[in-house]
């Protein structure tokens, strides 16, 4: 078996310009401005229609995160596995069955598997690259292993998976590591700031504008390289505190000039959002460096890691994060329900109720999509990085705005849009390095799949 090396300064790529990390990234930074300005008009739709309840629709964005690792996994374990069956079909070759699948000769001999048993086994191996991933975050934060150079030393410090035969029990054995505990602790501390975060922009965004709500909460930006600095230990650089006071800068411009932030009848308690979502703001910039700092691969061992895996590893780490939400949510609708606080209107909205539940599925849908590419974009990047990036759907709100809706984009706001795009290319070329850098080869393939001795014919 191959054995991988953690010591970077041993690595033939160090420095190597990752075009397949450059390519991801790309592609997650546009799904999660296209699925933020979606969720942010859906949104808004369904409160204008009469919808009046933040703390459900928070139930049923975030609660719903829990599917799209199950998801992903079936998903690929069926490609996988149609792939296969296809080449039998198409490229069959028969298969010498003397010595079961052992070496015989020097060749290599594959057993037949059949399809459902090579199915289980794709979800088995699945599991274990998100096990193998997540040792590398639990040994580097727990144990301190920096120094140590071998991934298997790594994975054979810590409790084995089954390889094979049942999914589930080979979940239930991942789900009673010390790895798994200590990723899900970490998750439960992030989800409840996450979710009083959350909470603030599905509120603020029915008593204030829309731009306003993403043009505020995006400040998070700021707050996130605040808190980067002592949590993270990142280097401050001048070039990146510009960035950010630049686009901050913008997001002041676009959120107080314009028809929409004046005193009128449709928004009275415009002052009361706006300051609501500010400390949404903080919260959010505060969860983007917990998610980073205990819920990724850390940057000196995240040259290993392809930008699949590390995306792979994002969406099951949402999934916690679903499930948590979930939980914790339900309490509070029981307790509201018991004491009488409040009693929770889920669908009596008269001729508007479909309607609104239309709106509520499209922001459910685009919520899942901006999670996950975020999640992927500050696995690969930075917090920092991801929340100026995300300042960009300002712009693109504006213009939606705009085109649908008639609202007018003034020259104080395209001042501000201008700016938020400039904070962003110096942001980009401040953070270049951290982009563009990492293993477009996936090198713990040979030790994450080695207990995965399947025959593709």
């Amino acid at each position: 078996m191959a054995i991988t090396t953690l010591d970077p300064s041993a690595r033939n790529d160090e420095g190597h310009l990752s075009t397949v990390k450059i390519g991801f990234i790309i592609v997650m930074f546009v799904v999660s401005l296209a699925a933020f300005v979606s969720q942010t008009e859906f949104t808004a739709e369904a409160y204008d229609k009469g919808w009046k309840e933040p703390i459900v629709l928070l139930f049923v964005t975030h609660g719903s995160w829990w599917v799209f690792w199950p998801v992903q996994a079936i998903g690929t374990a069926i490609i996988r596995t149609g792939a296969r069956t296809w080449k039998k079909r198409n490229h069959y070759q028969p298969v010498d069955q003397r010595n079961n699948g052992l070496i015989d000769e020097g060749v290599i001999i594959t057993p037949k598997v059949g399809t459902w048993e090579y199915f289980q086994r794709n979800l088995i191996k699945q599991i274990h690259n998100v096990y193998h991933t997540a040792i590398l975050i639990y040994e580097s934060e727990v144990n301190d292993n920096k120094q140590t150079n071998n991934l298997q030393v790594l994975i054979d410090q810590n409790v084995h998976l089954p390889n094979s035969g049942s999914v589930i029990a080979c979940f239930k054995a991942l789900l009673g590591t010390p790895v798994f505990k200590y990723i899900y602790i970490k998750a439960v501390i992030v989800t409840v700031v996450l979710t009083v975060a959350g909470l603030t922009w599905y509120a603020a965004i029915g008593l204030t504008y829309a731009s306003n709500v993403t043009a505020i909460y995006n400040c998070s930006a700021f707050t996130a390289y605040i808190f980067a600095i002592p949590i993270l230990r990142e280097k401050f650089s001048w070039l990146k505190m510009l960035s950010v006071v630049v686009a901050i800068a913008g997001v002041f411009v676009v959120a107080y000039s314009g028809e929409n932030n004046g005193n009128d009848e449709s928004h009275p308690y415009k002052l009361i959002g706006n300051l609501l979502i500010s400390g949404g703001a903080i919260l959010y910039g505060y969860y983007e460096v917990l998610y980073k700092k205990w819920l990724c691969v850390p940057p000196h061992l995240a040259p290993l890691i392809t930008p699949r895996r590390q995306m792979t590893f994002a969406n099951f780490v949402m999934g916690l994060l679903g499930i948590t939400t979930s939980v914790i949510l339900i309490s509070v609708f029981i307790i509201g329900e018991i004491t009488g606080i409040h009693h929770f209107n889920w669908s009596h909205y008269g001729k508007e109720t479909g309607t609104i539940w239309a709106y509520i599925s499209g922001s459910i849908v685009s919520n899942m999509l901006f999670s996950a590419s975020f999640l992927t974009l500050m696995a690969l990047t930075s917090p920092v990085l991801s929340s100026v990036s995300s300042l960009l759907t300002i712009f693109l709100v504006g213009v939606v705005e705009w085109v649908v809706f008639g609202i007018l984009l003034t020259p104080a706001q395209l001042l501000g849009d201008m700016l938020v795009v400039v904070g962003f290319v110096i942001l980009t070329v401040a953070s270049w390095k951290e982009i563009s850098e990492g293993a477009d080869d996936d090198e713990v393939e040979a030790v994450s799949t080695y207990s995965f001795a399947v025959s593709q014919n």
